[in-house]
């Protein structure tokens, strides 16, 4: 599945629904899951970097540091 660059991205807020509740239940979870992921990959993995792109770790760290947008 090829990525789409983030301001690439097109977001369709039509919808009737509120599905904000669900967002933020998931935005709380990820901490956990991001634990228990971490858990069986290799350290070295977590810290490589494909075409000067971000490596995992970075990637995390920068969802860290947006934590207080929420």
């Amino acid at each position: 599945m090829e990525q789409i660059k983030w301001f690439d991205r097109n977001f369709n807020f039509d919808t009737n629904q509120n599905i904000f509740p669900s967002i933020l239940e998931r935005l709380l979870g990820t901490p956990l899951r991001v634990e228990e992921k971490f858990k069986s990959i290799q350290p070295t993995i977590l810290t490589y970097k494909i075409n000067n792109t971000w490596s995992i770790k970075e990637n995390v760290g920068h969802l860290i540091d947006l934590e207080p947008l929420w």
